[in-house]
């Protein structure tokens, strides 16, 4: 991660006094440390705690991410194509953020899905890699492969980079 998305928030990279109100939630889900001042006033989000995503990297060139298809079906029991879309949109978002750094503020834009094939069991792993990176807007690739590394669904997300607020 590039020195800018670790400065210009109240907390400082590496702040480990406790003076962030989401810091189990952020260990919980494995956010790197240096991430988690520019998360100190909302945290991951509910949807990322019930879909029961797990980071395993964050940085600007590659965010990595689980999540298990147990809880996250449809009626059929194979994992749900919204579930998909949301852990490729959590992924995206992140990469947006890191790449706008602490004063820049992602919206997605536009977001499609291409399911290749059903999320039977197991863990699902979302691997995001960046199209573009510009000054006002960022795409992304989320590739999700279930545990046998076939690709369950490959989604790709456009944001917008807004000023501060």
């Amino acid at each position: 991660m590039t020195d800018k998305n670790t400065r210009g928030s109240a907390a400082t990279a590496g702040d480990d006094t406790g003076s962030n109100p989401f810091e189990e939630q952020l260990a919980r889900h494995q956010v790197p440390r240096q991430m988690w001042p520019m998360l100190s006033g909302h945290g991951v989000g509910p949807l990322v705690e019930k879909l029961g995503i797990i980071f395993e990297g964050i940085t600007a060139a590659r965010v990595v991410a689980t999540m298990p298809v147990e809880g996250n079906q449809q009626v059929a029991g194979i994992l749900h194509g919204g579930a998909s879309v949301a852990l490729a949109e959590t992924l995206g978002s992140f990469a947006a953020a890191v790449h706008a750094g602490p004063t820049g503020r992602p919206a997605g834009v536009d977001i499609n899905a291409t399911h290749h094939r059903a999320g039977i069991s197991g863990l699902v792993t979302g691997v995001c890699t960046p199209i573009h990176l510009g000054r006002s807007t960022t795409t992304h690739e989320i590739i999700i492969s279930d545990e046998e590394g076939r690709r369950v669904c490959t989604a790709r997300i456009t944001n917008m980079i807004l000023g501060p607020t």
